[in-house]
């Protein structure tokens, strides 16, 4: 192997690794040892440190989040954080880090030492990430476990059975951080552009509203955070997107407007206490109405008007051949949330590539689909996607085309004989060709201000 990476044990999922580190919490003015968990992928780079929580199931609290796409830390519990990575503690920090990215970037290279399917492709995306682009260029032989002398625990877990993502009720979800890529050559090794879809589990927006309403995948105030499955599939003819605000005809004429003046103002002075000056707004408006019938002509109209209100005809029109000026105008009336639909035709070339699409195809449809609850007495929202087009160049986000916000997919279709008959291969019963349609719908609108200027992409 490439490098020695003892102290670190694999998960149920392949690609996730544990490691313990013995490090001090500041605990009022007593330094305490506690054990440090940290679940690292060696596929995408990200990995989340938890404060050991002993015999109880589960890691334990999470600390932070640490995702190589941005260099982001993402801080759970913001006290257990604080008492373990800053102060006289900061140093802790960078040596957790730095340590676990070694690891991490050991893992992904011996892998490849061992044909493991898809790592060739995992190490090319990891040492394009901002978080890994030095290290990975930059790599030195040496063994994360003798840096990290001071701070390894003694004993190592071969092994366990508890994952950020298990969910012990009855019916249970599955699904894990894995890369399921057609075709399986590397399309970023090769410098293709593609299209990335990533499962991630609902999150409730609550009864937040505006700045305190959390939003995306990314940054402090992100929504969605557990991610499950990502899909990457090659670039489609038709690619587009429509932007589009819902606007509507409104009407306010002379009588609705004197009305909503009065009302206004009634309800104005009511607010500031000021209940009588509140009867004098209502008697002003009964004032402004009694000046039109001032004319000989419009109290004849006004009647009409009003006896055709009280009997639900157009009296006004019958007798005068006239209507009530309604200062019609297009008024905004909100925003619109975008749709986008894909087809991709995928046929598979070997056993591998069958296992593939098969895992692709159920993925798709368990986290499209509704959960059930413990007693399934009510039913979850299910997964929403996050979805991007990816520039081959860099591996990073496409800059001449759209971004998405948050996706549901609200249809999945596949036609298992797409070319008009039904074949599969001898010694995989897979079928020779799939057919896939999948349409999202973004759940989030799109504001003028995430338009910024000078920006390097082409925004939402």
């Amino acid at each position: 192997m490439s490098q020695d990476t003892t102290g670190w044990s694999v998960q149920t999922d392949p690609n996730e690794y544990r490691g313990d580190f013995n490090i001090k919490k500041l605990v009022g003015t007593v330094q305490t040892n506690v054990n440090a968990i940290v679940i690292t992928n060696k596929a995408n780079g990200t990995h989340t440190v938890y404060e050991d929580n002993g015999l109880l199931e589960g890691f334990g609290t999470e600390l932070y989040n640490y995702n190589p796409d941005g260099n982001i830390v993402s801080i759970g519990s913001k006290d257990d954080f604080d008492a373990m990575f800053t102060g006289q503690n900061a140093a802790q920090f960078d040596t957790v880090v730095k340590n676990t990215k070694a690891a991490t970037l050991a893992l992904a290279k011996n892998a490849i030492e061992l044909n493991d399917p898809q790592s060739k492709a995992n190490l090319t995306r990891l040492i394009n990430t901002i978080g890994f682009k030095s290290l990975g260029k930059n790599a030195i032989e040496t063994n994360p476990n003798e840096i990290n002398a001071g701070l390894q625990a003694g004993l190592r877990p071969t092994g366990t059975s508890s994952r950020p993502n298990d969910n012990q009720n009855t019916f249970a979800v599955g699904g894990i951080r894995e890369i399921l890529r057609y075709p399986r050559q590397s399309l970023e090794a090769f410098g293709y552009d593609y299209i990335e879809i990533t499962a991630y589990d609902y999150v409730p927006s609550g009864l937040d509203t505006g700045k305190k309403l959390k939003t995306g995948f990314k940054g402090n105030n992100r929504r969605f955070t557990r991610r499950y499955e990502t899909i990457q599939l090659p670039m489609q003819p038709g690619l587009s997107e429509s932007t589009g605000v819902s606007w509507g005809e409104n009407s306010l004429n002379a009588i609705q407007a004197i009305g909503a003046q009065a009302a206004q103002g009634a309800i104005t002075r009511a607010g500031d206490g000021d209940f009588r000056g509140a009867l004098g707004e209502l008697g002003e408006g009964v004032t402004s109405l009694g000046q039109l019938t001032q004319d000989e002509g419009t109290r004849k109209q006004l009647a009409a008007y009003f006896a055709g209100q009280a009997v639900g005809a157009n009296v006004l029109g019958r007798s005068t051949g006239q209507v009530i000026n309604p200062n019609m105008e297009l008024l905004f009336s909100g925003p619109t949330l975008r749709s986008f639909s894909f087809n991709f035709t995928l046929t598979p070339r070997d056993a591998e590539e069958a296992g593939i699409v098969r895992k692709m195809i159920r993925a798709m449809k368990r986290n499209m689909t509704p959960q059930r609850s413990s007693e399934a007495l009510f039913l979850k929202s299910p997964r929403i996607f996050e979805l991007e087009y990816i520039f081959g160049d860099n591996n990073r986000e496409h800059p001449f085309l759209n971004k998405f916000k948050p996706c549901a997919c609200t249809s999945f279709t596949v036609n298992y004989t797409p070319d008009g008959s039904y074949m599969t291969y001898r010694d995989q019963p897979s079928m020779t060709s799939y057919q896939i349609s999948m349409s999202f719908g973004e759940i989030e609108p799109i504001y003028a201000d995430e338009y910024k200027d000078n920006a390097e992409t082409m925004g939402f």
